[in-house]
């Protein structure tokens, strides 16, 4: 892996005047992009709004799963009380009967 070091080249271009920008980051030189421009294409506006919808779809689909859910946990819910009530009647019933024997 080649580590950053000052050339001549570059020394020689400041000394025309320009200035060079070198950024070193793990050893790599990495020459600044300012010389590039974005021209966009009509393709990514098309593509964005097909990634958007896409990206709406799935949002709809979650929306209706937590919904879904949420109507489940509060039917789950409902159910565990009743049963947690009829457990508390059985486990009276249970003690009754077992007093009744004691006393036999």
């Amino acid at each position: 892996m080649p580590f950053s070091k000052h050339s001549k080249t570059g020394q020689e271009q400041r000394a025309r005047g320009r200035e060079v920008r070198e950024i070193t980051q793990l050893g790599l030189d990495f020459a600044p992009t300012g010389g590039y421009s974005y021209v966009p294409r009509k393709e990514t506006h098309k593509m964005n709004n097909e990634l958007l919808e896409a990206l709406e779809n799935k949002v709809s689909i979650l929306l209706e799963k937590y919904s879904a859910m949420k109507d489940e946990n509060a039917r789950l819910n409902e159910e565990n009380q009743q049963l947690l009530t009829e457990r508390e009647g059985l486990k009276s019933r249970v003690d009754a009967i077992l007093g009744k024997l004691d006393a036999i």
